[in-house]
């Protein structure tokens, strides 16, 4: 080949190219679009009046813009932006929200045109709009940028309609200060509000909640109130974060107090503007029992001069009586007396059904309670129900018995032993009922309950329970007729320290202690206690036999001066 072949070769072959390059935008007219890059038709499949869909991005339809000479190419199977609304607390406010560099927003349109884009905003806060220009949209809020592309676009469409969303939020810096645990940057998202960076354990224990202030870079403040947002849902007073805001906590030193018939009564820290409606919200407001008729608000005009104010309920929610808080108010709500009072008494033991059971006091008796739990059981002792109840007392204060509490045992004289063991003894009462005696005298045995009682209906036992200074302490079995030294017997007999004469019966019918030797007969149950005799040393029977013999000889000279 000469070289003017080769010349003419070359000639041929960038004709070929530069008529390939004219053929691509040529290529794409011809399908509709009036704008390099854009078509009239729908996406193949679709209704031309529908809208895409947005779960993801069609590989063939989707452009991807930024700065010129860097994005502004068609980008004919790039991946699907990431979901970025993962992670998110909900969907963001359009009207709140502002634009910033780093967010990815989609801007759909269908019609005569079916087409995403994909903008990037720069780093310049700016979004490439193709055969438009650029669009400066850094810190405008996503509603005002959308209003904004929408009438550039539909300069050069007609008939179509849009939508731009974000879909990727930013990330940035904010800087905490004052009562936080790590003062300093934090990054964040951009559709972070206030409360996602504070309570995420940031605060110290003493940083205020409600008086929270965000400087913004442009010189403007807001303040954040997490209690208000946090309780009443107030999204008004936990704003947007923004590129390098600052976010100062003070240190709460302002409260009130909300007690009584709230459903979240305590302290709570006092805001800027807060009025008495607002205490009730943050209480949780008043219960069903309070009482509409009965709150009082307590306040210090001067340093030792307290004020009261007397409402009802209703004057504050219709702002009759809603006046501003102000520091160290107190409120109390009273409760409606006797509102809806529950009674209830427990049954344990050998009953078909125990448990807690609803009573009417002064309605419900004994029987009742039994009717109720199902009856008895075959192996239940119904000679000893006991009936448990506890004793209310007169409620006045009992500086002694306070005083024996405090005591150890071996500080207490034998004496303050009895009187706090009686004590004690009284704080609880116990019936004991013979089931079969109360079914022949109903009217004076079958005992009205009261609220708290615990009815016990202990297991029937054929034995009897022998311990203390015995040989063989334990359980013996019983028969009718014998005596309580029979048992002893049967039990080894007594040991060389046991006392004979001091040998007690607990009766499992009525729960005395008595000496043995006044039980004529023991029932099943009943329980033998044979103590141990004291030891006595031999100075203590040498003043014993001092004493007795120093009687005698009174006696003795007594008589003979009467003789005489």
């Amino acid at each position: 080949m000469s070289r003017a072949d080769v010349r003419i070769a070359r000639v041929a072959l960038l004709w070929v190219v530069v008529a390939a390059l004219f053929a691509i935008p040529a290529r794409a007219q011809g399908e509709g679009g009036s704008m390099g890059g854009f078509g009239s038709g729908s996406a193949p499949g679709s209704d031309p009046g529908s809208t895409p869909s947005t779960s993801g991005f069609d590989r063939s339809s989707t452009f991807r813009t930024g700065p010129p000479g860097l994005t502004e190419d068609l980008a004919r199977g790039m991946l699907p932006v990431p979901n970025a609304a993962l992670g998110l607390a909900g969907s963001i406010d359009a009207e709140l929200y502002r634009v910033g560099p780093g967010d990815v927003l989609q801007l759909l349109m269908w019609g005569k045109v079916s087409r995403s884009l994909v903008l990037d905003v720069g780093p310049e806060g700016q979004v490439l709009l193709p055969g438009i220009g650029t669009l400066d949209v850094d810190g405008r809020t996503l509603a005002n940028v959308r209003e904004d592309v929408f009438r550039r676009m539909r300069r050069e469409f007609r008939d179509v309609q849009m939508d731009l969303r974000l879909v990727q939020p930013r990330s940035f810096r904010v800087y905490l200060s004052g009562r936080v645990r790590v003062p300093g940057p934090l990054v964040t998202l951009a559709t972070s509000r206030v409360a996602d960076v504070l309570t995420a354990g940031q605060l110290a224990d003493d940083g205020s909640r409600r008086r929270i202030e965000v400087r913004h870079r442009d010189g403007t403040r807001e303040e954040a109130d997490l209690e208000l947002f946090n309780r009443l849902g107030l999204n008004t007073r936990n704003p947007y974060l923004r590129d390098g805001d600052i976010l100062q906590v003070p240190v709460a030193t302002d409260f009130v107090y909300a007690a009584g018939a709230f459903a979240r009564p305590g302290r709570i820290e006092l805001g800027a503007i807060d009025s008495l409606l607002t205490l009730f919200k943050l209480a949780g407001d008043p219960l069903p029992a309070a009482d509409a008729e009965r709150a009082l608000l307590i306040r210090f005009s001067k340093p030792f001069q307290p004020e009261s104010l007397w409402f009802g309920l209703d004057d504050v929610y219709s702002n009759r009586q809603n006046p501003p808080l102000q520091e160290g108010d107190r409120l109390f709500v009273y409760y409606i007396p006797q509102y809806h009072l529950q009674h209830q008494i427990e049954v344990v033991g050998e009953v078909a059904r125990p448990g807690v059971y609803p009573i009417v006091e002064g309605r419900h008796r004994l029987s009742d309670l039994v009717a109720a739990a199902g009856g008895f059981l075959p192996v239940a002792n119904l000679s000893a129900i006991r009936v448990q109840r506890r004793n209310t007392g007169t409620g006045a204060p009992d500086p002694e018995l306070d005083r024996l509490l405090r005591l150890s045992r071996n500080d207490l004289t034998n004496t303050e032993y009895e009187v706090l063991r009686t004590r004690l003894a009284s704080l609880k009462e116990e019936f004991r009922v013979d089931w079969a005696r109360l079914q022949s005298n109903r009217t004076q045995l079958d005992l009205l309950l009261r609220d708290g009682d615990v009815v016990r209906v202990e297991r029937l036992v054929s034995s009897i329970r022998v311990d203390g200074e015995v040989r063989r302490p334990g359980i013996v079995e019983f028969s009718r007729g014998r005596r309580a030294e029979d048992y002893v017997s049967e039990a080894g007999g007594f040991t060389d320290r046991a006392w004979r004469s001091r040998v007690r019966v607990t009766r499992s019918v009525t729960g005395q202690t008595l000496l043995a030797k006044n039980v004529s007969a023991l029932d099943p149950g009943d329980i033998i206690w044979v103590p141990e005799r004291p030891d006595v040393s031999a100075w203590q029977q040498f003043q014993t036999f001092l004493m007795v013999a120093a009687q005698v000889a009174t006696l003795l000279i007594a008589v003979d001066a009467v003789r005489n």
